[in-house]
């Protein structure tokens, strides 16, 4: 098991709160005057202050699902959009409840952060648990300011606690002050925070992680200008630069490198595994355990949601629930689909490595009767020439003129409830982590800002390194800038679906609208299955959507102006 989780299950024992009460609430069972005594109560506060990255509101479900799931490279694989509008289904409103929690969540953590921080000077606290929390909590802050920025721009910058009877009252804060804070706080804290190879694992907090999202950060900042339509920020190049730099803090450590399977990396946050290879790609990713059986509450939906499993709930079936494997795959809703657009990408780069992985390349095959998995039936030509079967089940295999296979528009399977060791299975809750960096984004990061400042000449080995594990073998070595440019944006899509990444890069390269309304084209051509084409609809986005709507949960207490075209 992983370690964070047991910290988790033992703070909401210590704490005498149920766990639903500690991640979905501020901590207010708490009084500050009579905590943060000892280490351990500080040690213990500090887990809450991560919890709200693991809640539903934001990667245990909706994040890469409704909030950022809005893309060109997938679609909601259902005809009615979801209820009370979404991202996803381009029917959103300042009344949505995923974006009003997405909100709600982010402020939480802000807070309980902002609670520490005013508190983690009393005695008590030894001076190496005191800079080492401190250290967090004002990252964690900077994060989940991000992440507002990200979504919303403007935003009220809350930078002391607040409690439900203070004055909600707070403006707006211009979202480049708001940067340029986030900014420098977390590079403030980065000698605090340990370096990779003293962490437990990588659910754990790091400066590679920091040093990461810095990059992350300085090259969303580069293209802010885009959403406002504005002329290039003139601090362009000053945060190219950055981002570049920041990138190359963590390639030039050595720690970390690219498994030498693609799909091992996803195996791993499945499998309740770290880096199992011992090859660190995953730098940053949040932590998921259990099935919500137990008092243990940190099981997301990851795979149930937005990911591949069985299209039968076999939670309720004595003989098969307490089984792993093909055995049991696990349910999953499948609401996430890979667009054509994204299928295509992979067949003009003759990329079997990811688009195998990414999208599914089966069905699981059912005996009419008991409904238990009794093998695999492949889409044509995706199947390994040399599997025969898996878990002593066959491994069949459509020819590529069947209908089936002739329709393109498949289940996302990035994240495979198949591979979950955690028994019995959940029908809806998952162990499944989710990753917030990996070392491929760093190479590209890196790439694709060296590109912009230089051109190709020092950025495509780095795009090359990726395309090398993909085993690509289009020769790039002679591209020019612009060319370069596209094979990054096109890598960034095949490396990094359905990870939450995808709208934020369309959005700071200026193109999220145009790329989206482009999407109604595809679901009219062939290998765009036509009972899917009801997805037209949810690629009709308004110039509005580069941003969010502020909440109504929020305008009623704070009457903050509404963003526009909301």
């Amino acid at each position: 098991m992983k370690a964070i989780k047991y910290i988790l299950f033992i703070l909401i024992i210590t704490l005498g709160v149920s766990s639903c009460d500690f991640l979905d609430k501020e901590p207010t069972e708490i009084d500050p005057k009579n905590y943060f005594n000892t280490d351990q109560e500080v040690e213990m506060f500090l887990i809450g202050i991560y919890s709200p990255l693991m809640q539903e509101y934001f990667y245990g479900n909706n994040y890469a699902y409704s909030i950022a799931g809005g893309d060109d490279l997938s679609f909601y694989q259902r005809k009615s959009p979801l209820t009370g509008g979404s991202i996803l289904c381009a029917n959103a409103n300042s009344g949505t409840t995923d974006i009003s929690n997405y909100w709600r969540v982010l402020y939480d953590g802000i807070n309980r952060a902002n609670i520490l921080l005013e508190n983690i000077d009393k005695e008590g606290i030894s001076e190496a648990t005191r800079v080492k929390a401190k250290a967090e909590a004002i990252f964690m802050r900077a994060f989940y300011y991000f992440n507002l920025i990200q979504g919303w721009g403007d935003v009220p910058l809350r930078l002391k606690s607040y409690t439900a009877q203070d004055n909600p009252m707070m403006p707006k804060t211009d979202k480049q002050v708001i940067y340029d804070r986030v900014i420098e706080d977390i590079k403030m804290v980065l000698p605090d925070l340990p370096d990779y190879k003293d962490i437990v694992n990588s659910s754990y907090l790091s400066k590679a992680a920091a040093q990461g999202i810095l990059a992350r950060i300085y090259l969303f900042r580069a293209g802010e200008h885009y959403r406002d339509g504005k002329a290039d920020d003139p601090k362009k190049t000053e945060y190219l630069k950055a981002a570049r730099d920041w990138a190359y803090e963590i390639i030039k450590t050595n720690d970390h490198d690219l498994v030498t399977d693609y799909s091992r990396v996803f195996l791993d946050y499945s499998e309740d595994l770290y880096n199992s290879t011992k090859v660190k790609e995953s730098i940053w990713e949040v932590a998921m355990a259990g099935n919500r059986s137990s008092a243990e509450q940190a099981a997301g939906r990851i795979g149930n949601t937005i990911g591949f499993g069985a299209k039968t709930d076999y939670s309720g079936d004595e003989e098969i629930k307490g089984l792993t494997g093909m055995n049991n795959p696990g349910y999953s809703y499948r609401f996430i689909y890979a667009s054509l657009k994204l299928y295509e990408m992979y067949e003009a780069e003759g990329d079997v490595e990811r688009s195998t992985w990414n999208i599914a390349p089966f069905e699981y095959l059912e005996d009419a009767k008991t409904k238990h998995v009794i093998g695999r039936e492949y889409y044509g030509g995706k199947k390994p020439v040399e599997l025969t079967e898996v878990d002593g089940m066959p491994c069949t295999e459509l020819a590529l003129n069947h209908n089936k296979s002739k329709n393109k528009t498949r289940c996302a399977a990035k994240y495979r409830r198949e591979y979950e060791v955690v028994k019995p299975k959940h029908k809806n809750y998952t162990p499944i982590n989710f990753p917030i960096l990996r070392y491929s984004d760093v190479l590209l990061m890196y790439a694709e800002a060296e590109n912009e400042l230089n051109g190709p000449e020092n950025a495509i080995m780095y795009v090359q390194k990726v395309r090398d594990r993909a085993k690509l073998t289009r020769d790039i070595s002679g591209l020019g800038q612009s060319d370069l440019r596209e094979t990054i944006k096109n890598e960034r899509a095949m490396e990094l679906c359905f990870e939450g990444i995808r709208r934020w890069d369309l959005i700071r390269w200026g193109e999220f609208y145009t790329k989206m309304r482009e999407m109604t084209n595809y679901v009219k051509k062939d290998g765009w299955d036509k009972n899917h084409d009801y997805a037209e609809e949810y690629y009709k986005v308004t110039p509005s959507y580069v941003y969010f709507p502020i909440p109504d949960t929020e305008r009623s207490k704070n009457p903050i102006a509404q963003n526009k075209g909301w």
